[in-house]
């Protein structure tokens, strides 16, 4: 239950376990053709989207969004905590400047702070995280885009920790990137950034860019645009093992179906919230309306966090350390995201009662697991 890179479904495993299969070889550019396609409906996409595999993780997903930027543009970041200040770490490192709206930890950034901002200045992107992985706090970004669509150029939205549980409508919100990790709720191991542009963002890509070579689009996008079409292409290559495990991670998607994948996110998520709220823990979103499907903090009075997720490894259950600076020492995070069932809610609520009830942490021993067995009974 760990933020990510998660736990691996086998038979995603398995797929990639291939000793000499090069990136021109028909296998590997089917399953590249499958996965671009299969990208685009993921993120509520439409043909009029390219879509972008790319070697790296979310951050080099991010880092690439520097290809839309010239210099001299004005970039607005809406950051509810750690990853959304990378952003900000990002494009300080090119010649643009960046303003960024701030919240308290465990809070969002209001949809009327980002409009009163646009209002105010004019930006060519706004930049925000649908789920900041930090806090497990969800913005509201349809209520967001709505408020600034005709006001900016570009916005672009990093979806690593909500694509693929979290309901995404990149062409219904008007969405220019949408951009995830490989390693998160997709349930594949880590190696590849995923991003869809709108032909809006697409037309942005020029030798103007601040932008450099290896995470530039436009050095990438006729690779993409040949490999969806059936022919093998070069600029850099490709993790050919991890597109394997991606293509068979968006079948065993399709099989399921991305409402009932968002439905069962969205189900364990309130047995992970039941169980803690009924052990008497504080839950580090503050409003309810902002609690995401994929992770949440949970606060600890008297227990040290760090220790608290030594002894439940020795358990066989992984938790993450608390990332956000301004709680250090106060909180550790569930991940509850990929393949993960209630039956993982009901292991994870068990372990920490017990561990917890050991440390001296203030819990009502035996209501947490009552509660995840409400919830699904």
């Amino acid at each position: 239950m760990h933020v990510g890179p998660v736990t691996i479904d086998y038979d995603v495993l398995v797929a990639g376990l291939r000793g000499d299969t090069g990136f021109t070889s028909q296998e590997f550019v089917e399953a590249m053709s499958f996965s671009l396609k299969y990208l685009r409906k993921l993120m509520g996409a439409d043909e009029t989207y390219q879509p972008f595999i790319i070697p790296g993780g979310g951050t080099s997903a991010m880092e690439s969004v520097a290809s839309l930027l010239r210099r001299g543009d004005k970039v607005l970041v809406v950051s509810n905590g750690v990853f959304g200040d990378r952003w900000k770490a990002i494009f300080n490192r090119y010649s643009v400047a960046v303003d960024v709206l701030k919240c308290d930890p465990g809070d969002y950034v209001k949809p009327d702070d980002v409009e009163k901002a646009v209002k105010d200045e004019k930006y060519t992107l706004v930049a925000m995280t649908h789920v900041e992985t930090s806090t497990g706090v969800r913005e509201p970004v349809e209520a967001v885009a709505k408020r600034i669509r005709d006001k900016v150029e570009l916005i672009a939205v990093d979806g690593v920790s909500s694509v693929g549980a979290e309901a995404v409508k990149a062409k219904d919100n008007q969405i220019d990137v949408y951009l995830t990790a490989s390693q998160k709720a997709i349930g594949v191991p880590p190696g590849a950034g995923l991003l869809v542009l709108s032909e809006r963002a697409v037309s942005r890509l020029s030798d103007e860019s601040v932008a450099g070579y290896y995470l530039n689009l436009k050095n990438w996008v006729d690779v993409m645009r040949n490999l969806e079409d059936g022919k093998a292409s070069y600029f850099a290559t490709l993790p050919v093992q991890l597109i394997f495990m991606l293509a068979k991670a968006f079948e065993l998607m399709d099989k399921e179906g991305l409402e009932n994948r968002i439905k069962r996110h969205e189900r364990v998520a309130q047995g992970v919230r039941a169980g803690l709220e009924s052990m008497g823990l504080e839950i580090v979103a503050k409003r309810p309306e902002t609690y995401s499907n994929t992770v949440t903090g949970v606060m600890v009075k008297k227990a040290n966090p760090s220790e608290v997720l030594k002894a439940v490894l020795s358990e066989g259950l992984e938790l993450a350390p608390g990332v956000h600076p301004a709680l250090a020492g106060k909180y550790f995070r569930i991940g509850h995201m990929g393949w993960v069932t209630p039956n993982d809610v009901m292991t994870t609520i068990a372990v920490l009662e017990r561990v917890l009830k050991r440390m001296g942490e203030p819990v009502n021993l035996g209501e947490g697991v009552r509660a995840v067995q409400l919830t699904y009974s």
